[in-house]
Parts: structure tokens; C-alpha cells; sequence
């Protein structure tokens, strides 16, 4: 082919530096996803002072001169304003910077959530931890909208019946979920099961047979447990753990957006499903005694997790 003007030789991509690394390109693509269905945008590396108004702002010099020269990893926009800020805490991450971002968020009120491979990696059906606190921010406003900043109501997104961009009733109540994709298995395989449970699994009544428990620590370390009993001392369970670093939100906001024990919640569901679906198939060995439970969980309190709470649990702490 040619060309009568100017030719321009080819850069090869040695010359050029990546513009996001694979954490962030995962991140942008979880974003990208809840924007998709929720009308909004999506914008990596902008830069803080062009999003805030840092000028006669108040803040010092040295958050000043850092606000010029940082940038966001990725940011969420809607009617061509910024919604959250999410950051990504790769291997290489320098945190030394990490007071300053937190601080101009605070300051600004601009909710940013620091965010590992661990969150794009933790799956409850479609949803990647990410993309549900995206769309945890929604329901929190969404929320205090009809309610206000009234104390005694109570707020969990596993309570809400749709969500803008869910094609679904109730999609984060995901323990439920889980559990709920037992039932036809459990009633074509009861007869794996004695006594009380038989019946009550041959009936398609799995949350009889079935237990949780949700563990917090510092209002950031959400652990949980989700299992299902096999017989009177034996059961199938599985563990989730998960921490969240979250800036930038307003006291009563915060304390809803800290509500995230549902997706810690279906993650821990999640296994014990994986689990009970081996059961069922005869691996007899995925059932463990219900004391190894007690050991392990009273090893969680003495680190210093507070039992958040917990139902069809027969363990004392």
C-alpha cells in the first residue's frame, strides 16, 4: 500500500508501557459490566484534580500537589459526575500514597473502595464482590432515600426485592440461593439421610437441615460459615473470608455500605453447595464432625471475631 504523505514507522509495543495492568483491566471490566445495566459510565486513570475541585478547597499543600499528580484506577460516572472510585491493590502496589487518596476522598465525599485479585476473583452467580458494591452504594442511597438516617431501621441488601439492572427477585440474598439448589437433589437422594433429616429433606425443607453463622471483625473482616447437617454429629460446610477497605462516605452512609455480610454470606454458601453436591454423589469424606466445626470456630472468637449472627447453630462460644 502507499501513501504520498508522510510515512509514519510503526512503534512496536516494546516502546509503549501497558495502559492498565491485568488487576486493573479486570477491575475496568467488572465495572464496565454493572455500568452496562445501570446506565452508567466507566473512565480509568482520570486524574483526582480533574474530577475535584481542589482549588480554595481547604486542603493542604502536600494533598494539593498529590491530588495534581494522582489518579484514579477506575472511576463510575452517571449524568457526567463521579459515583465511586475504585482502586487496585496489585502485587507491586506502593501503599505509601494510599492516607492521601483516603484522605482527599474523605474530604470530598467521594466513596473509593480498595479492591485485591481476591474481589475480582470471589463469585456469587453473576456477581463478582466489585460489581455488588457497586451496586451496594445504589441500594444504601436507594435506601436512606425512603427512610432516611432512622436509626432503628434496619437495612440488609439481601432484603431487597429488585435492583435497577437484576432481572431477578431478591439477586443478593445469595446464601438463599445456594441453598435453594439443593432442594430437588436432596429430595431425589433423602434416603442418603436418617431419621428427622430424611424427612425433612425429602420435603424440600433444606433450611431446617441447614446452618450459618456470620463472624466481623473491626467493621472491615467479614468471615462466615454455611453448612449443611448430614446426620446428628456430622456435616458439610464451607468458610468465606473477605475484608473491604471503603473512604469517602458519610457516618450513616458507611454504616449501611458495611453491610456486605450477604455476599461473605454466599461465598461460604457456595462451598458448602460444592460440598453437598459431593455428598450426595457418596464421597462420604467431605462430611466432617460437627466438634471440628466447634474447634474452629472458637479459634475465630479468640482471634477476636464477634459473632454477628447465626441461626441452626448448635454451638456455644
Amino acid at each position: 500500500m502507499s501513501n504520498s504523505g508522510t510515512e509514519h514507522p510503526k512503534k512496536s509495543a516494546s516502546e509503549f508501557k501497558p495502559i492498565l495492568t491485568k488487576g486493573e483491566r479486570a477491575v475496568l471490566t467488572a465495572v464496565q459490566g454493572v455500568a452496562l445495566t445501570t446506565g452508567a459510565e466507566v473512565f480509568p486513570k482520570i486524574r483526582v484534580a480533574d474530577i475535584i475541585k481542589i482549588d480554595n478547597s481547604g486542603i493542604s499543600g502536600d494533598l494539593y500537589s498529590y491530588a495534581l499528580k494522582a489518579h484514579f484506577d477506575v472511576l463510575l460516572v452517571r449524568d457526567n459526575y463521579p459515583v465511586m472510585a475504585i482502586e487496585f491493590d496489585g502485587s507491586g502496589h506502593d501503599s505509601r500514597n494510599d492516607p492521601k487518596k483516603a484522605a482527599i476522598c474523605d474530604r470530598f465525599k467521594l466513596p473509593l473502595v480498595r479492591v485485591t485479585m481476591r474481589h475480582v476473583s470471589a463469585i456469587n452467580f453473576e456477581d463478582d464482590a466489585i460489581s455488588f458494591l457497586i451496586h451496594q452504594l445504589d441500594c444504601v442511597d436507594a435506601f436512606m432515600e425512603s427512610y432516611g438516617s432512622d436509626p432503628y431501621e434496619p437495612y440488609d441488601p439481601a432484603w431487597f426485592v429488585t435492583i435497577p439492572g437484576k432481572d431477578r427477585h431478591f439477586p443478593f440474598d445469595y446464601a438463599n440461593r445456594w441453598r435453594g439448589r439443593l432442594v430437588k437433589r436432596l429430595k431425589e437422594n433423602a434416603l442418603r439421610f436418617e431419621g428427622e433429616l430424611r424427612e425433612i429433606y425429602a420435603n424440600g425443607l433444606v433450611n431446617l437441615g441447614c446452618f450459618e453463622a456470620s463472624f466481623l471483625m473491626n467493621e472491615d473482616r467479614f468471615r462466615s460459615v454455611s453448612g449443611l447437617n448430614v446426620s446428628s454429629d456430622r456435616a458439610v460446610w464451607g468458610l468465606a473470608e473477605l475484608d473491604f477497605e471503603v473512604h469517602g462516605l458519610s457516618a450513616r452512609r458507611r454504616e449501611l455500605f458495611m453491610e456486605l455480610m450477604s455476599f461473605v454470606d454466599g461465598l461460604a454458601a457456595s462451598e458448602m453447595f460444592d460440598k453437598a453436591v459431593a455428598f450426595l454423589s457418596g464421597s462420604d469424606t467431605v462430611a466432617r464432625p460437627v466438634a471440628d466445626l466447634d474447634a474452629l470456630l472458637r479459634g475465630w472468637s479468640k482471634e477476636g471475631f464477634l459473632r454477628r449472627r447465626a441461626w441452626n447453630l448448635n454451638i456455644r462460644f
